[in-house]
């Protein structure tokens, strides 16, 4: 039996044999029949956090973290984990740390944060960061990263509840609601506690992927966001999902609503076609509240925690 093939080069998807293309692009229309989410910030809690923590307890300017992770795009340790390019290991760390660290990334950062904080011209701040920049922060990256994981094993409060609300009303939809998950990842290394299913992280990690009809992990599939091929990809896979199960015609992406807490991911989405929800940090109320307002369904919103 011919095993299931995704061809980058001319978006197709091969099924047992079956080439299925990748469906045109779409606008939304009417309620959506799949909703889409992001899982780190979205349906657990956002390791954001962890990062905003990290540098407010060690006086680090805020998100520069964040910038250098971006920054770093598309060749740096992070995206190359979160394609699973690189292993998560010792070499990813020093990698990582060597990211955090380089100098001409950091005066860059720090001259926009003296124009912002001091509401000074960019062309002062910039050279006043030329001549006089503190040391590039020290940052513990192996740490770090662990705390991110740490924090974002907990489910949303908010978020959490209305997904396993989402999933009842999916089970009784007869294919009507497809319920799928597109997350940028790490594959945890053999052995590590995440994979024990025995313990309490591993049991919450297999209810949260077992509420998912499609779950598409960038590390697994070589792709991560805000890259256009894999939600390319997640649209085939979708679309391959409601054929094979249901019939009809399948989906496009004007059937999809994407749930995401980064503006750069969700922009590839609208670019496609698909309906965007943005999950603001610490406000997964807010976006709920928007879920059911697009779907018509009662997922528990209206402000209140459920967990």
């Amino acid at each position: 039996m011919q095993p299931s093939v995704w061809t980058k080069s001319n978006k197709s998807y091969i099924l047992f044999g079956t080439t299925l293309q990748m469906p045109p692009p779409t606008t939304p229309t009417g309620r959506p029949r799949v909703i889409l989410f992001d899982i780190g910030g979205v349906c657990v809690v956002s390791p954001f956090q962890a990062i905003l923590d990290y540098e407010k307890s060690r006086g680090i300017p805020p998100n520069w973290i964040n910038h250098s992770i971006a920054a770093s795009n598309p060749n740096g340790a992070w995206q190359k984990l979160e394609r699973g390019d690189i292993k998560l290991d010792a070499a990813f760390f020093r990698e990582f740390k060597a990211d955090l660290s380089d100098e001409k990334r950091w005066r860059i950062y720090y001259a926009r944060h003296l124009a912002a904080t001091r509401k000074d011209k960019m062309s002062d701040a910039a050279e006043e960061a030329a001549y006089n920049v503190p040391p590039v922060p020290d940052i513990d990256a192996e740490w770090l990263y662990w705390e991110m994981m740490r924090c974002s094993r907990q489910p949303d409060p908010f978020m959490y509840p209305a997904l396993k609300r989402l999933r009842a009303h999916a089970d009784k939809s007869n294919g009507g609601i497809i319920v799928a998950a597109l997350s940028n990842t790490s594959i945890w290394p053999p052995g590590h506690p995440y994979l024990d299913e025995s313990t309490a992280d591993g049991k919450q990690h297999r209810a949260l992927r077992s509420l998912f009809d499609v779950f598409i992990s960038s590390a697994h599939v070589g792709m991560r966001k805000p890259d256009e091929e894999v939600y390319r990809y997640t649209l085939v896979r979708l679309h391959e999902f409601v054929k094979t199960r249901f019939g009809g015609d399948g989906v496009r992406a004007g059937d999809v609503v994407f749930l995401d807490d980064i503006g750069a991911n969700l922009r590839t989405a609208r670019g496609l076609g698909m309906g965007t929800i943005k999950v603001e940090l610490g406000r997964a109320d807010q976006a709920v509240g928007e879920l059911e307002r697009v779907t018509g369904l009662d997922l528990g919103g209206g402000g209140r925690a459920r967990l």
